[in-house]
């Protein structure tokens, strides 16, 4: 069986390489960068307001940006130095994800105005600079993915991640590197480590879940955190894709181990059963359920008066209201 967990791989950067060719090369001589570490306090700023229709330096916003709330905040310190979190790309993503509906030097507008009327010196070049390396970063994986196709091969993988890596060391200050793409490298190498665990011939699938486990064990407590959630997207995800291919329960079986480790997948299981059970015991109400409308020559009272005792002998009270608000919908 062919996992499709290498796909996040690429995802973020097929996400914004999408021709955002730099408009201005970053200043020469450019502020100083702090990071979110060491640094005085931090002050937070209010929250990011989308621009309006009725700016008049930017068309109006696009349908898919309307009405929602900006992503991502900006902060200083006490001596007016911008912080450096994962914040600030998450601003540069929300305005560049409108991708199709403006072209990029609109977007790009968009976010230049946005933080030079959030921002005040020396926070403002600081983050303007960080956008223009942002900018040369994202058509800079552009290019670098042409040179490394979508493959199911575990070697071609490790090479583009290790280039995307060796790109964001040239271009980011080790503050910017860190805020931004931390999380996302924890995650991809350990994609890859997992991948190359279970593609091991040697090993058995109890001794790939092992191994796996034993990988997420060994990052420090916060690395695994933010393993989380994307593991169980990637669970939900494949887990679907098996169920569409009638896969064998052997296969999501060797899923669950692989993603999430034998405890919870020991978690899950126990899930299904309990979910499978309740399906039999609702599906066997309502048959008989089928049955008493269907008795000829029983009044509809008496019809409903059965159904009534039958639902009280097989469900307990918080299961009826369970039975009522599914047969609702």
């Amino acid at each position: 069986m062919k996992y499709l967990v290498y796909l996040p791989l690429v995802a973020g950067a097929l996400l914004l390489g999408w021709q955002l060719l730099p408009e201005s090369t970053p200043p020469a001589n450019a502020p100083a960068l702090t990071s979110s570490k060491h640094q005085a306090p931090a002050t937070a700023l209010p929250p990011p307001t989308a621009l309006t229709a009725t700016h008049t330096a930017t068309p109006p916003l696009p349908s898919s940006l309307r009405g929602t709330e900006v992503d991502g905040r900006l902060q200083v310190d006490a001596d007016g130095n911008l912080l450096i979190n994962d914040q600030l790309r998450h601003l540069f993503d929300y305005y560049l994800s409108a991708n199709g509906e403006e072209t990029p030097a609109q977007a790009q507008q968009r976010i230049r105005q946005q933080l030079n009327q959030q921002l005040d010196e020396p926070a403002r070049a600081q983050a303007l600079t960080i956008f223009e390396h942002y900018l040369g970063y994202l058509q800079a994986v552009a290019e670098l993915e042409q040179a490394f196709p979508v493959l199911d091969d575990l070697d071609a993988l490790w090479a583009r991640e290790e280039a995307v890596q060796r790109l964001r060391a040239s271009l980011f200050d080790p503050a910017v590197h860190q805020a931004f793409f931390a999380g996302e490298e924890v995650y991809n190498r350990f994609t890859l480590e997992r991948l190359t665990i279970n593609r091991n011939p040697d090993l058995d699938a109890d001794q790939r879940a092992a191994a796996v486990e034993a990988l997420r064990e060994s990052l420090p407590a916060e690395m695994q955190e933010l393993l989380v959630p994307q593991l169980h997207q990637d669970l939900r995800r494949e887990t679907l894709a098996l169920q569409e291919h009638n896969a064998a329960p052997q296969q999501i079986r060797d899923l669950r181990l692989n993603l999430v480790g034998p405890e919870a997948t020991a978690r899950l299981e126990a899930l299904d059963q309990q979910r499978a059970e309740w399906q039999q015991r609702v599906s066997d109400f309502n048959r008989e359920r089928d049955a008493i409308l269907q008795q000829p020559g029983l009044a509809e009272q008496d019809k409903q008066a059965a159904i009534d005792a039958l639902l009280q002998e097989r469900f307990a009270a918080n299961e009826q209201l369970r039975i009522a608000s599914q047969s609702k919908r």
